[in-house]
Protein backbone atom coordinates (compact mmCIF):
# COMPACT_ATOMS: atom_id res chain seq x y z
CA UNK A 1 0.00 0.00 0.00
CA UNK A 2 3.08 2.36 0.67
CA UNK A 3 3.42 4.46 -2.65
CA UNK A 4 7.54 3.87 -2.53
CA UNK A 5 9.70 1.71 -4.42
CA UNK A 6 10.76 -1.69 -3.43
CA UNK A 7 13.53 -2.30 -3.29
CA UNK A 8 13.45 0.70 -0.60
CA UNK A 9 10.24 -0.55 1.37
CA UNK A 10 10.43 -1.96 4.70
CA UNK A 11 6.94 -0.65 5.94
CA UNK A 12 3.38 -2.49 4.49
CA UNK A 13 0.44 -1.88 5.47
CA UNK A 14 -2.87 -4.17 4.91
CA UNK A 15 -6.21 -3.74 4.77
CA UNK A 16 -8.50 -7.11 4.72
CA UNK A 17 -12.24 -7.15 4.47
CA UNK A 18 -13.56 -11.24 4.82
CA UNK A 19 -16.82 -12.14 4.19
CA UNK A 20 -18.66 -15.57 5.78
CA UNK A 21 -22.01 -16.71 5.05
CA UNK A 22 -24.00 -20.04 4.61
CA UNK A 23 -26.48 -21.93 6.19
CA UNK A 24 -26.12 -23.86 9.28
CA UNK A 25 -28.34 -27.33 9.99
CA UNK A 26 -27.15 -27.86 14.28
CA UNK A 27 -27.21 -24.08 15.22
CA UNK A 28 -26.11 -24.74 18.68
CA UNK A 29 -22.16 -25.00 16.88
CA UNK A 30 -21.32 -21.75 15.76
CA UNK A 31 -19.21 -22.17 12.55
CA UNK A 32 -19.25 -18.47 12.41
CA UNK A 33 -17.44 -18.12 16.14
CA UNK A 34 -16.06 -21.33 15.59
CA UNK A 35 -17.13 -22.41 19.34
CA UNK A 36 -20.21 -23.54 21.54
CA UNK A 37 -22.82 -20.85 22.02
CA UNK A 38 -26.08 -22.29 22.83
CA UNK A 39 -28.21 -18.85 22.46
CA UNK A 40 -27.42 -19.10 18.29
CA UNK A 41 -30.78 -20.33 17.25
CA UNK A 42 -31.35 -18.97 13.57
CA UNK A 43 -29.68 -21.39 11.04
CA UNK A 44 -28.76 -18.54 8.26
CA UNK A 45 -25.23 -17.07 9.23
CA UNK A 46 -23.38 -14.00 8.32
CA UNK A 47 -20.19 -12.16 9.16
CA UNK A 48 -17.99 -9.63 8.33
CA UNK A 49 -14.53 -9.18 9.42
CA UNK A 50 -12.30 -6.20 8.45
CA UNK A 51 -9.06 -6.61 10.00
CA UNK A 52 -5.54 -3.84 9.23
CA UNK A 53 -2.37 -4.70 9.79
CA UNK A 54 1.40 -3.04 9.42
CA UNK A 55 4.42 -4.86 8.99
CA UNK A 56 8.38 -4.25 8.79
CA UNK A 57 10.87 -6.12 7.18
CA UNK A 58 14.71 -5.21 7.61
CA UNK A 59 17.73 -7.44 6.78
CA UNK A 60 17.45 -9.26 10.44
CA UNK A 61 14.24 -8.12 11.95
CA UNK A 62 10.40 -8.28 11.53
CA UNK A 63 7.40 -6.29 13.50
CA UNK A 64 3.94 -6.94 13.22
CA UNK A 65 1.05 -5.66 14.34
CA UNK A 66 -2.79 -6.04 13.09
CA UNK A 67 -6.14 -5.52 14.42
CA UNK A 68 -9.44 -7.25 13.64
CA UNK A 69 -12.78 -7.05 14.69
CA UNK A 70 -16.08 -9.73 13.35
CA UNK A 71 -19.62 -7.78 12.22
CA UNK A 72 -23.05 -10.29 12.56
CA UNK A 73 -25.21 -8.04 10.75
CA UNK A 74 -27.97 -11.53 11.24
CA UNK A 75 -27.51 -11.45 14.76
CA UNK A 76 -30.18 -9.55 17.00
CA UNK A 77 -28.57 -8.95 19.96
CA UNK A 78 -25.05 -8.35 18.38
CA UNK A 79 -22.01 -9.88 19.70
CA UNK A 80 -18.50 -7.77 20.05
CA UNK A 81 -15.62 -9.48 18.85
CA UNK A 82 -12.36 -7.18 18.64
CA UNK A 83 -8.38 -9.25 18.67
CA UNK A 84 -5.15 -7.14 18.32
CA UNK A 85 -1.47 -8.39 18.48
CA UNK A 86 1.46 -8.54 17.69
CA UNK A 87 4.85 -10.33 16.53
CA UNK A 88 8.42 -9.72 16.90
CA UNK A 89 11.48 -11.49 15.32
CA UNK A 90 15.36 -11.53 15.63
CA UNK A 91 17.47 -13.22 12.97
CA UNK A 92 20.63 -14.29 15.21
CA UNK A 93 21.79 -16.56 12.21
CA UNK A 94 20.32 -18.07 9.11
CA UNK A 95 19.31 -21.41 10.89
CA UNK A 96 18.46 -19.38 14.49
CA UNK A 97 15.24 -17.05 14.84
CA UNK A 98 14.26 -15.57 18.35
CA UNK A 99 10.82 -14.08 18.95
CA UNK A 100 7.66 -12.87 21.01
CA UNK A 101 4.34 -12.50 20.21
CA UNK A 102 1.53 -11.34 22.50
CA UNK A 103 -2.23 -9.61 22.07
CA UNK A 104 -5.61 -9.39 23.53
CA UNK A 105 -9.49 -10.62 22.54
CA UNK A 106 -12.40 -9.03 23.86
CA UNK A 107 -14.67 -11.35 23.03
CA UNK A 108 -18.94 -10.66 24.26
CA UNK A 109 -21.19 -13.66 23.38
CA UNK A 110 -24.01 -13.89 25.73
CA UNK A 111 -20.84 -14.04 28.43
CA UNK A 112 -17.93 -11.60 28.13
CA UNK A 113 -14.74 -12.97 27.62
CA UNK A 114 -11.21 -11.50 27.64
CA UNK A 115 -8.16 -12.81 27.23
CA UNK A 116 -4.37 -11.71 26.52
CA UNK A 117 -1.16 -14.10 25.66
CA UNK A 118 2.65 -13.31 26.05
CA UNK A 119 4.38 -16.39 24.35
CA UNK A 120 8.46 -15.75 23.44
CA UNK A 121 9.56 -18.20 20.93
CA UNK A 122 12.98 -19.83 19.75
CA UNK A 123 13.23 -21.45 16.28
CA UNK A 124 15.67 -23.90 14.67
CA UNK A 125 16.01 -24.22 10.91
CA UNK A 126 18.32 -27.35 10.08
CA UNK A 127 17.71 -27.47 6.84
CA UNK A 128 15.95 -25.00 4.27
CA UNK A 129 13.14 -27.35 4.13
CA UNK A 130 12.62 -27.94 8.55
CA UNK A 131 11.64 -25.70 11.20
CA UNK A 132 11.50 -26.70 14.84
CA UNK A 133 9.58 -23.73 17.00
CA UNK A 134 9.69 -23.87 20.66
CA UNK A 135 7.37 -21.34 22.34
CA UNK A 136 6.51 -21.07 26.24
CA UNK A 137 4.46 -18.11 28.39
CA UNK A 138 1.45 -16.91 30.28
CA UNK A 139 -2.34 -16.76 29.05
CA UNK A 140 -4.87 -15.12 30.97
CA UNK A 141 -8.65 -15.07 30.53
CA UNK A 142 -11.21 -13.55 32.47
CA UNK A 143 -15.11 -14.82 31.96
CA UNK A 144 -18.01 -13.32 33.94
CA UNK A 145 -20.12 -15.60 35.59
CA UNK A 146 -23.69 -16.17 36.65
CA UNK A 147 -22.93 -14.19 39.31
CA UNK A 148 -22.27 -10.98 38.07
CA UNK A 149 -18.37 -12.08 38.56
CA UNK A 150 -15.50 -12.28 37.11
CA UNK A 151 -13.48 -15.35 36.91
CA UNK A 152 -9.70 -14.69 36.10
CA UNK A 153 -8.03 -17.96 34.66
CA UNK A 154 -4.05 -17.77 34.23
CA UNK A 155 -2.01 -20.40 33.17
CA UNK A 156 1.17 -21.57 31.87
CA UNK A 157 1.78 -22.86 28.56
CA UNK A 158 4.64 -24.34 26.63
CA UNK A 159 4.61 -26.01 23.23
CA UNK A 160 7.18 -27.23 20.29
CA UNK A 161 6.36 -27.50 16.62
CA UNK A 162 7.85 -29.47 14.16
CA UNK A 163 7.20 -28.66 10.13
CA UNK A 164 9.33 -30.01 7.51
CA UNK A 165 8.46 -30.63 3.31
CA UNK A 166 9.52 -34.13 3.09
CA UNK A 167 9.10 -33.75 -0.90
CA UNK A 168 8.21 -30.62 -3.25
CA UNK A 169 4.73 -31.93 -2.76
CA UNK A 170 4.48 -32.87 0.67
CA UNK A 171 4.55 -30.76 4.43
CA UNK A 172 4.39 -32.46 7.27
CA UNK A 173 3.58 -30.70 10.45
CA UNK A 174 3.60 -31.72 14.23
CA UNK A 175 3.14 -29.92 17.37
CA UNK A 176 2.93 -31.32 21.10
CA UNK A 177 1.44 -28.67 23.99
CA UNK A 178 1.67 -28.91 27.67
CA UNK A 179 -0.52 -26.34 29.91
CA UNK A 180 -1.19 -25.96 34.13
CA UNK A 181 -3.10 -23.14 35.34
CA UNK A 182 -5.81 -21.80 38.32
CA UNK A 183 -8.67 -19.91 38.35
CA UNK A 184 -9.59 -17.14 40.99
CA UNK A 185 -12.73 -17.47 41.47
CA UNK A 186 -12.53 -21.33 42.99
CA UNK A 187 -8.71 -21.72 42.77
CA UNK A 188 -9.36 -24.99 41.07
CA UNK A 189 -6.16 -25.98 38.96
CA UNK A 190 -6.99 -27.13 35.37
CA UNK A 191 -4.19 -28.00 32.61
CA UNK A 192 -3.89 -30.44 29.70
CA UNK A 193 -1.43 -32.12 27.41
CA UNK A 194 -2.29 -32.46 23.75
CA UNK A 195 -0.09 -33.58 20.25
CA UNK A 196 -1.20 -33.21 16.74
CA UNK A 197 -0.12 -34.32 13.13
CA UNK A 198 -1.36 -32.46 9.83
CA UNK A 199 -0.08 -33.30 6.24
CA UNK A 200 -0.76 -32.06 2.76
CA UNK A 201 0.26 -33.71 -0.51
CA UNK A 202 -0.49 -31.64 -3.46
CA UNK A 203 -0.50 -34.32 -6.34
CA UNK A 204 -1.26 -31.17 -9.19
CA UNK A 205 -0.72 -27.66 -8.43
CA UNK A 206 -4.48 -27.06 -8.56
CA UNK A 207 -5.25 -29.98 -5.92
CA UNK A 208 -4.59 -30.68 -2.38
CA UNK A 209 -5.34 -32.99 0.18
CA UNK A 210 -4.71 -32.20 3.71
CA UNK A 211 -5.18 -34.59 6.68
CA UNK A 212 -4.49 -34.17 10.32
CA UNK A 213 -5.36 -36.06 13.93
CA UNK A 214 -5.02 -35.04 17.58
CA UNK A 215 -5.00 -36.71 20.65
CA UNK A 216 -5.69 -34.44 23.72
CA UNK A 217 -6.43 -35.03 28.07
CA UNK A 218 -8.04 -32.16 29.38
CA UNK A 219 -7.17 -32.16 33.68
CA UNK A 220 -9.53 -30.09 36.05
CA UNK A 221 -10.89 -30.38 39.64
CA UNK A 222 -14.11 -30.66 40.92
CA UNK A 223 -16.08 -30.07 43.48
CA UNK A 224 -16.51 -34.25 44.26
CA UNK A 225 -13.21 -35.43 42.80
CA UNK A 226 -9.72 -34.28 43.38
CA UNK A 227 -8.42 -34.53 39.19
CA UNK A 228 -10.79 -35.78 36.71
CA UNK A 229 -9.83 -36.23 32.97
CA UNK A 230 -11.31 -36.25 29.95
CA UNK A 231 -9.65 -37.83 27.23
CA UNK A 232 -10.07 -36.53 23.67
CA UNK A 233 -9.84 -37.07 19.87
CA UNK A 234 -10.22 -35.66 16.33
CA UNK A 235 -9.51 -36.18 13.10
CA UNK A 236 -10.37 -34.71 9.91
CA UNK A 237 -9.62 -34.55 5.95
CA UNK A 238 -10.12 -31.95 3.32
CA UNK A 239 -9.92 -31.83 -0.04
CA UNK A 240 -9.43 -28.26 -2.17
CA UNK A 241 -9.37 -27.30 -5.90
CA UNK A 242 -7.85 -24.34 -6.83
CA UNK A 243 -9.22 -23.81 -10.52
CA UNK A 244 -7.66 -20.37 -10.12
CA UNK A 245 -5.34 -18.01 -7.94
CA UNK A 246 -8.48 -16.37 -6.59
CA UNK A 247 -10.79 -19.17 -6.55
CA UNK A 248 -11.14 -22.56 -3.99
CA UNK A 249 -13.56 -25.06 -3.99
CA UNK A 250 -12.92 -27.40 -0.34
CA UNK A 251 -14.87 -30.50 0.59
CA UNK A 252 -14.40 -31.09 4.44
CA UNK A 253 -15.04 -33.59 7.31
CA UNK A 254 -14.53 -33.76 10.96
CA UNK A 255 -14.95 -36.31 13.52
CA UNK A 256 -13.97 -36.14 16.95
CA UNK A 257 -14.49 -38.77 19.62
CA UNK A 258 -14.63 -38.25 23.72
CA UNK A 259 -14.75 -40.56 26.90
CA UNK A 260 -15.80 -37.97 29.81
CA UNK A 261 -14.74 -38.19 33.43
CA UNK A 262 -17.41 -36.13 34.94
CA UNK A 263 -20.57 -38.40 33.16
CA UNK A 264 -18.34 -41.58 32.96
CA UNK A 265 -19.52 -41.66 28.89
CA UNK A 266 -18.09 -41.81 25.56
CA UNK A 267 -19.58 -39.15 22.92
CA UNK A 268 -18.88 -38.77 19.20
CA UNK A 269 -19.63 -35.82 16.82
CA UNK A 270 -19.02 -35.98 13.11
CA UNK A 271 -18.95 -32.61 10.67
CA UNK A 272 -19.43 -32.33 7.12
CA UNK A 273 -18.61 -28.96 5.17
CA UNK A 274 -18.45 -27.61 1.69
CA UNK A 275 -18.16 -24.29 0.17
CA UNK A 276 -16.10 -21.70 -1.78
CA UNK A 277 -13.93 -18.76 -1.42
CA UNK A 278 -13.69 -16.04 -3.44
CA UNK A 279 -10.31 -14.02 -2.65
CA UNK A 280 -9.59 -10.61 -4.36
CA UNK A 281 -7.29 -7.94 -3.84
CA UNK A 282 -6.26 -4.43 -4.80
CA UNK A 283 -3.11 -2.22 -4.42
CA UNK A 284 -3.77 1.07 -2.97
CA UNK A 285 -1.31 4.12 -3.28
CA UNK A 286 1.62 4.84 -5.77
CA UNK A 287 1.18 5.28 -9.73
CA UNK A 288 -0.77 2.82 -11.62
CA UNK A 289 1.47 -0.20 -12.57
CA UNK A 290 3.20 -0.25 -15.90
CA UNK A 291 2.32 -2.77 -18.38
CA UNK A 292 3.44 -5.88 -18.28
CA UNK A 293 6.83 -6.97 -20.13
CA UNK A 294 5.79 -9.36 -23.17
CA UNK A 295 8.54 -11.59 -22.27
CA UNK A 296 9.42 -14.01 -19.20
CA UNK A 297 12.96 -14.88 -20.55
CA UNK A 298 14.85 -13.49 -23.46
CA UNK A 299 18.31 -14.07 -24.35
CA UNK A 300 21.49 -12.29 -22.64
CA UNK A 301 25.44 -12.63 -22.77
CA UNK A 302 26.69 -16.10 -22.03
CA UNK A 303 22.51 -17.04 -20.73
CA UNK A 304 19.27 -16.15 -20.20
CA UNK A 305 17.65 -13.53 -17.86
CA UNK A 306 14.12 -14.40 -16.07
CA UNK A 307 11.48 -11.62 -15.19
CA UNK A 308 7.86 -11.88 -13.92
CA UNK A 309 5.53 -9.74 -11.87
CA UNK A 310 5.02 -10.35 -8.59
CA UNK A 311 3.00 -8.67 -5.31
CA UNK A 312 2.52 -10.06 -2.44
CA UNK A 313 4.33 -11.94 0.49
CA UNK A 314 7.90 -13.70 0.18
CA UNK A 315 10.42 -14.06 -2.21
CA UNK A 316 9.95 -15.93 -5.43
CA UNK A 317 12.65 -18.46 -6.70
CA UNK A 318 13.86 -19.91 -9.37
CA UNK A 319 14.38 -23.68 -10.31
CA UNK A 320 14.46 -25.79 -13.19
CA UNK A 321 16.13 -28.60 -14.98
CA UNK A 322 19.34 -26.02 -15.60
CA UNK A 323 19.71 -26.74 -11.86
CA UNK A 324 18.78 -30.12 -11.01
CA UNK A 325 15.05 -29.06 -9.94
CA UNK A 326 16.90 -28.39 -6.54
CA UNK A 327 15.16 -26.46 -4.11
CA UNK A 328 14.76 -23.69 -2.68
CA UNK A 329 16.13 -22.54 -5.79
CA UNK A 330 17.67 -19.27 -7.01
CA UNK A 331 16.06 -16.37 -5.43
CA UNK A 332 14.63 -13.48 -7.35
CA UNK A 333 15.55 -9.44 -7.13
CA UNK A 334 12.72 -7.32 -7.01
CA UNK A 335 12.94 -3.69 -9.24
CA UNK A 336 11.94 -0.69 -9.27
CA UNK A 337 8.93 -1.19 -11.13
CA UNK A 338 7.68 -3.60 -8.67
CA UNK A 339 8.87 -7.16 -11.02
CA UNK A 340 11.24 -9.40 -9.46
CA UNK A 341 14.10 -11.08 -12.18
CA UNK A 342 17.67 -12.91 -11.65
CA UNK A 343 20.34 -13.48 -14.40
CA UNK A 344 22.07 -16.62 -15.32
CA UNK A 345 24.62 -18.25 -16.74
CA UNK A 346 23.92 -21.06 -19.03
CA UNK A 347 25.42 -22.70 -22.25
CA UNK A 348 22.93 -22.70 -25.08
CA UNK A 349 19.97 -24.82 -25.18
CA UNK A 350 16.42 -24.85 -23.97
CA UNK A 351 15.03 -24.91 -20.50
CA UNK A 352 12.43 -25.83 -18.42
CA UNK A 353 11.90 -24.07 -15.22
CA UNK A 354 9.54 -22.74 -12.63
CA UNK A 355 8.62 -20.28 -10.19
CA UNK A 356 8.66 -20.62 -5.94
CA UNK A 357 7.44 -18.41 -3.43
CA UNK A 358 9.45 -19.04 0.29
CA UNK A 359 7.23 -16.94 2.66
CA UNK A 360 9.17 -18.33 6.26
CA UNK A 361 8.32 -21.46 6.42
CA UNK A 362 5.63 -21.48 3.87
CA UNK A 363 6.33 -22.87 0.20
CA UNK A 364 3.81 -22.41 -2.84
CA UNK A 365 4.38 -22.28 -6.64
CA UNK A 366 3.65 -19.55 -8.47
CA UNK A 367 1.88 -19.07 -11.83
CA UNK A 368 3.55 -17.76 -14.74
CA UNK A 369 1.96 -14.76 -16.76
CA UNK A 370 -0.13 -15.59 -19.12
CA UNK A 371 2.42 -14.11 -21.90
CA UNK A 372 5.08 -16.25 -20.68
CA UNK A 373 6.53 -19.77 -22.76
CA UNK A 374 5.22 -22.78 -21.54
CA UNK A 375 4.84 -26.25 -21.88
CA UNK A 376 3.38 -29.72 -20.05
CA UNK A 377 4.85 -31.33 -17.72
CA UNK A 378 4.18 -35.06 -16.91
CA UNK A 379 2.10 -34.19 -13.94
CA UNK A 380 -0.14 -32.10 -14.98
CA UNK A 381 1.23 -28.97 -14.25
CA UNK A 382 2.94 -26.26 -16.56
CA UNK A 383 6.53 -25.36 -16.70
CA UNK A 384 8.47 -22.58 -18.49
CA UNK A 385 10.29 -22.61 -21.33
CA UNK A 386 13.21 -20.33 -22.11
CA UNK A 387 16.01 -21.09 -24.78
CA UNK A 388 19.28 -19.49 -25.24
CA UNK A 389 20.81 -19.55 -28.97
Amino acid sequence: MLPISGQAQQWTGTADLALTGGYQTNSYLDPVLRSWNDRSSAPALAALTPQVGLTRDARRTRLSVAARSRLYPRRAGTPQFLQGHAQAQYRLSPAWTVGASGGGTRLRVGRSRDSWWALPSLRWAPTSNTTLTARGGVTQQRVATDLERRDRQTSGLAAISLASWLTDRVRAEGRAYWSSGRTSLGETNFGGTGASLRGTYWPTRRWSVEANVALEQVRYETATTNTARDRLGRGGLKVAWHPRASVTVFARTRASAARLARTDASTTDVHVAAGLRLHTRRVLGGTAAPPPRRRACWAVDDGARIQIPYNGPGTPHLTGDFNGWSLPGTPLTQTDDGTWTTTLSLPSGTYTYRIRVVDGDERRWLDLPSYAETADDAFGGTNGVCTVP
